[in-house]
């Protein structure tokens, strides 16, 4: 059985996902859970790590997170749930971790039971350690991630713009005048290596920052129930990227 087609009003989104996790055939499922599990694995490791888990323990409620995600009373919850999936899996997140807390040992974190994800244990840490140390907010770590998923899917899709049109190159020397870029190279040095003027560079910035901010609102809308709050989570991601440091 093929995915539900989307509503023509409305882009089938990572909600749809939660749900298809219990709907459809069992490859539809497992490729779900992947797409979920690749958005958001990093965002929950790092707020377990800041909670004040050990690397291994954070690995081992991440685990717990997609697991308990699966069950059923998760999925009806989902269906009920009328808001950002983003507060949705932060308070699924939370009632885990306190959990956790109150069961304080290695097996009924999760030993015995199968992983749902398969970690890169170096990957997890190099990335957790470039997390600002000042940082005791745990809200704000998992929002900075989630921040960061939203912003590197938004760049996936540019790039495989460009590269359809057969541009990449252009993309490759443009990347640096996205937003967060480095924005270093002079624009009559960047001109003068896509062989153009300085005005059609120009024109080109703007026109890939234009697409980019489009993308970036496409992926948030895959996170809300209401096309009307696509604009109050954009906020927040400008929010949590000001706060970055």
């Amino acid at each position: 059985m093929s995915a539900p087609s989307p509503s023509p009003d409305f882009p089938s989104t990572r909600w749809t996902l939660v749900r298809q996790v219990q709907a459809g055939t069992a490859a539809d499922a497992r490729l779900a859970l992947e797409e979920i599990c690749r958005t958001y694995w990093y965002a929950i490791y790092a707020f377990a790590r800041r909670q004040g888990f050990s690397a291994a323990d954070a690995e081992d409620v991440t685990q717990v997170f997609f697991q308990t995600l699966v069950t059923r009373e998760t999925i009806q919850a989902a269906r009920e749930e009328k808001g950002k999936l983003r507060t949705f899996m932060l308070a699924m997140l939370r009632q885990i971790i306190s959990k956790q807390l109150r069961h304080d040992n290695a097996e009924k974190r999760g030993g015995g039971a199968h992983n749902v994800i398969s970690f890169d244990d170096v990957l997890a840490e190099q990335l957790y350690s470039c997390e600002p140390p000042g940082h005791h907010d745990t809200d704000l770590i998992f929002d900075r991630a989630w921040a960061a998923s939203v912003l590197n899917a938004a760049e996936t899709k540019l790039r495989e713009d460009y590269q359809k049109a057969d541009n990449l190159e252009a993309f490759e020397q443009l990347r640096e005048f996205l937003p967060l870029g480095d924005n270093a190279t002079p624009y009559a040095e960047a001109a003068k290596r896509l062989h153009i003027n300085e005005a059609t560079l120009r024109l080109q910035i703007h026109r890939m920052r234009k697409r980019y901010g489009k993308l970036i609102e496409e992926e948030i809308a895959h996170t809300v129930n209401d096309p009307a709050e696509v604009k109050s989570e954009l906020a927040h991601l400008m929010e949590v990227i000001g706060k970055g440091g």
